[in-house]
């Protein structure tokens, strides 16, 4: 393309409905590095603060889209003179990042801009330009999803909930919750517009930081019980990678149940669903009331002007958009749950369980297991379903938790299949302290966990034990003892759920030999898995201290994770280290624990700790 301006060029993807187009993006290498542009409606320009636009957006917060209609959030003159045009000149507010080639920000610079060369493009459209070395746009479509793919390991690496899959049409939103994408949605096109959206807010967030410029931060907690995001970014990678869909559907009943809605607010804490210090929405002003008032106060910034919301009447504004936000859930809410009442009262009538879809038999559960009413052959098809691994964690739980009657067989084997799979008991916590506390979970008050190591025995041990507190109520576990800390919460958490269900304790603690003082055998059982072997031999103290590195490449579908373990042998002053790759965290760090247990029984073998070896 000859003869234009890098930074008055972009690209508009968006699904094929949409009307009101609010970015576009541009990127070009350049030498030893990456210059990307993000355009923004400048719909600052078409809103007058305080007008009867503004104040009825402010009343509106957002824009709804539902099948019959769409109700916007600005009046169709303002969306129609706002909205980016590939035949017109427009007025944006351009976000433009400087990048070095491993994709980290060098600088950040923002402000009225301007779209001179442009063209729109669906998602799908884009995917196949990116992939297609005919297309007029493949060379920047191509290295824009190089870019979206970078600043997605990145925040993966940095232990972000980021996970895409295509092919089965899971992804996680920034709350960290699991969503069904579109059909159209499904293609490295909409990966594109996502990762270049992130990192705009992200770098506007930075920025208003750095200059200590309050402006509406988008703030993100999880629960306390969700778990650490690189472990269910893990566990959704297994599940992609096996392609079972019943256990995405679990998953996902999973993360819904743990995600905390995210906040606006004019100070910062952070957003731990995108694993970020800052981050802010300005990206789509058109239909995200938010978005106008930071796009207002960083124009402002920009200009050199101060900022048009003091920080009370900021503070104000947000509260609003939260409190709305929260109504409209909330009425949403009870809209579909007075719909599905109607509806399940009248199939629980009809008995014919087998036949109903999940979603209906999951509502016909509920309300059966609540009423302390069973009616004839549910209990027989949730058994079904659970052989069939169709139940999910919620109908499980209630199951589990609170059936009664014919319920009772099928809660005894639950309890037999938790002990097989113990991971799953801390889920099962969580639903008892939601439907207790009717809301979210608290680390610092609901669940408070005690983990430490366990002296005087043979080999690493640890002791877990779990409380919970509701209501002025408080239910203690017994201490488990296991090899490892995450076993050891694991078999706390089961005998937990087993006393909250009134069902027999099948946790267990591991064998473990008292500690004897005494001549001690250097080596290992041959037997004893590598990393495990490894632990024992810190535990002895002949190498310490040992650490496990783990990273991540490549893309979702075929991640590559490399574990480096390094530790010193303190009587020879050497340091060991060993690398190992592998599908999972788990194959990594046993195939350096392979490598790293050879270096360690060698020096050992030799003589080397000045200790003579055993035969």
């Amino acid at each position: 393309m000859a003869d234009y301006s890098p930074a008055e060029t972009g690209i508009m993807i968006d699904s094929v409905t949409t009307a009101d187009r609010d970015d576009a993006i541009w990127i070009e290498s350049d030498g030893d590095g990456f210059d990307v542009w993000v355009h923004i409606a400048r719909v600052a320009d078409h809103v007058t603060t305080g007008g009867r636009a503004d104040t009825e957006a402010h009343r509106r917060v957002h824009t709804r889209y539902r099948p019959e209609h769409t109700r916007h959030m600005l009046p169709a003159p303002v969306v129609e003179a706002a909205s980016l045009e590939p035949d017109r000149e427009n007025d944006t507010f351009a976000v433009h990042l400087r990048l070095d080639t491993t994709g980290q920000v060098v600088s950040a610079d923002f402000g009225p801009g301007r779209l001179t060369r442009s063209w729109i493009m669906s998602h799908g459209e884009a995917a196949d330009a990116a992939a297609n070395p005919d297309h007029p746009l493949h060379g920047t479509l191509a290295l824009a999803l190089r870019f979206a793919q970078t600043m997605l390991s990145a925040r993966r690496n940095a232990g972000a909930l980021a996970f895409y899959d295509l092919l089965s049409g899971f992804a996680t939103n920034e709350e960290g919750q699991l969503v069904r994408l579109d059909s159209a949605e499904r293609n490295s096109g909409y990966i594109i517009v996502q990762e270049f959206m992130i990192a705009a807010n992200a770098q506007i967030a930075a920025w208003a930081v750095r200059e200590d410029l309050p402006i509406l931060f988008r703030n993100h907690r999880l629960a306390a019980v969700a778990g650490d995001p690189a472990e269910l970014r893990d566990e959704l990678d297994s599940i992609a990678a096996a392609g079972d869909g019943t256990a995405f559907e679990m998953l996902r009943t999973r993360m819904r149940m743990v995600a905390r809605a995210a906040t606006y607010g004019p100070t910062v804490h952070g957003h731990h669903g995108l694993q970020l210090p800052a981050y802010t929405h300005a990206t789509s002003p058109i239909r995200r009331y938010p978005d106008l008032v930071t796009q207002r106060i960083i124009l402002a910034a920009a200009l050199g002007h101060p900022s048009p919301y003091p920080i009370e009447e900021l503070t104000a504004v947000a509260e609003h958009v939260n409190e709305r936000v929260d109504e409209e859930r909330r009425a949403k809410a009870e809209y579909f749950k007075q719909k599905a009442h109607e509806q399940t009262a009248r199939h629980a009538e009809a008995a014919d369980f087998t036949a109903l879809p999940y979603k209906q038999f999951s509502r016909v559960l509920q309300f059966a297991v609540e009423r302390g009413e069973t009616p004839a052959g549910l209990a027989e098809d949730t058994a079904r379903r659970l052989d069939a691994r169709e139940l999910q964690l919620r109908e499980f739980a209630s199951v589990y938790l609170y059936g009664r009657g014919e319920f009772e067989p099928l809660r005894e084997r639950m309890n037999r299949m938790l002990a097989d799979e113990p991971q799953q008991a801390q889920s099962i916590v969580n639903v008892y302290l939601q439907d207790r506390l009717g809301g979210p979970v608290s680390n610092e008050t609901n669940v408070l966990w005690t983990v430490e190591d366990a002296p005087g025995f043979e080999g690493p041990l640890f002791s877990a034990q779990v409380v919970i507190r509701y209501d002025g109520e408080r239910v203690d576990s017994p201490k488990r003892l296991q090899r490892n800390k995450k076993e050891a919460r694991n078999q706390a958490a089961l005998a937990l759920v087993a006393k909250l269900a009134g069902l027999p304790d099948l946790s267990a603690d591991a064998a473990a030999m008292p500690r004897v003082e005494g001549p001690k055998k250097l080596l290992v059982d041959a037997a004893v898995n590598p990393a495990e072997a490894v632990q024992i031999y810190a535990a002895r103290g002949m190498v310490k201290p040992l650490t496990w590195d783990f990273v991540v490449d490549g893309p979702s579908h075929e991640r590559i994770f490399t574990c480096r373990a390094e530790g010193w042998m303190p009587s020879t002053g050497e340091r060991v280290t060993a690398e190992g790759k592998g599908p999972t965290k788990q194959v990594a760090k046993t195939n350096a624990a392979l490598e790293l247990r050879v270096h360690i029984e060698v020096a050992l073998a030799l003589g080397e700790t000045g200790r003579p070896p055993e035969a």
